[in-house]
């Protein structure tokens, strides 16, 4: 039997009743909040980047470069440094 409604939903036939009946479980894992953890993670993993960067005295470096550095794609990396300007973060020029 097939679902078609927008969350996964685990279905069991197995049923502890007589009557045949299925029982749905809604055990999907909250993607949100994984996303956020992993923006999180990337937006670490850049700052630290920079200030390494900044600690060998370079004062501009490229998206690209960070992009490259860290294997992440550059999206990612725009997105990151975007939020980190709203946290008074002061990226590098570049």
């Amino acid at each position: 039997m097939k679902s078609s409604t927008n969350t996964s939903l685990l279905l069991s036939t197995e049923s502890t009743t007589t009557r045949g009946h299925f029982q749905l479980s809604d055990d999907v894992p909250n993607v949100r909040r994984r996303q956020t953890r992993a923006n999180k993670n990337v937006e670490n993993a850049i700052y630290t980047y920079m200030r390494a960067v900044r600690a060998l005295g370079r004062t501009k470096i490229d998206t690209g470069d960070v992009a490259n550095a860290l294997s992440l794609p550059l999206d990612q990396v725009n997105g990151a440094l975007s939020s980190l300007k709203k946290k008074g973060v002061k990226t590098l020029n570049g």
